[in-house]
């Protein structure tokens, strides 16, 4: 018995029929159109098992490509029409990716504009690169990123390692520019006067007179 995953989405059609009500939009599921190779559909899979994911591969020929779906049990055929339309949908995913250059990817899959505005083709189908690719559109959490690097032997690499360590690096006291901003206010509370430690007026102060046995006379350097 197949491991079932489960699925955001499956075909309406199949479903509910002709009559079924028209498709609602759901910001936070992704449509992933995925050609039929096992280790680009291993990654879909392991998407799908994390985020709310619509599943298509495509074979065949670029003029004559042949379309499935995963209903969340099996694989169900799918014409280029009710895709092209969004007919076989419950509820229209936020985000549409494409995995294939355009060599491989046939050109009539991407004219889903109507029904889905968000769209990026991730050419490089190298796991490594599918998982980067994938995770920044989504995007992945930490949480993501640390299981998709277990589950696949990846090395996570902080990219803004190098500008975080140089803003470690950088000293408070290294700017060359003078500060322009105003002198804090709590400067002002650094003084030595004291209310009343002024003499009055009344009261002047009297010389200091110094005894002739008190004068100490210092020899000259």
């Amino acid at each position: 018995m197949k491991k079932m995953v489960w699925m955001w989405a499956v075909m309406a059609a199949v479903l509910a029929g002709s009559g079924a009500a028209p498709a609602m939009a759901q910001q936070d599921a992704v449509l992933l159109v995925v050609p039929s190779r096992y280790s680009v559909m291993q990654v879909a899979f392991d998407v799908a098992r994390r985020y709310p994911t619509v599943l298509v591969s495509y074979q065949g020929t670029m003029e004559e490509p042949v379309l499935h779906v995963w209903n969340g049990y099996e694989w169900m055929p799918l014409s280029l029409a009710d895709y092209q339309s969004g007919a076989f949908l419950q509820a229209y995913p936020g985000r549409t990716v494409f995995l294939g250059d355009d060599t491989l990817l046939p050109a009539s899959l991407r004219s889903i504009n109507a029904w889905c505005e968000k769209v990026v083709q991730l050419p490089d189908l190298q796991t490594p690169q599918l998982v980067n690719g994938i995770g920044q559109t989504l995007p992945f959490t930490p949480s993501d990123w640390r299981w998709f690097a277990g589950r696949y032997n990846l090395t996570l690499t902080n990219l803004r390692a190098e500008e975080a360590e140089k803003a470690r690096e950088e000293s408070w006291y290294s700017g060359k520019d003078p500060v322009q901003d105003p002198a804090p206010g709590f400067f002002r509370y650094f003084t030595r006067s004291r209310r009343g430690s002024r003499r009055s007026a009344e009261a002047p102060m009297e010389p200091v007179q110094v005894q002739e046995g008190d004068v100490v006379e210092m020899p000259a350097p």
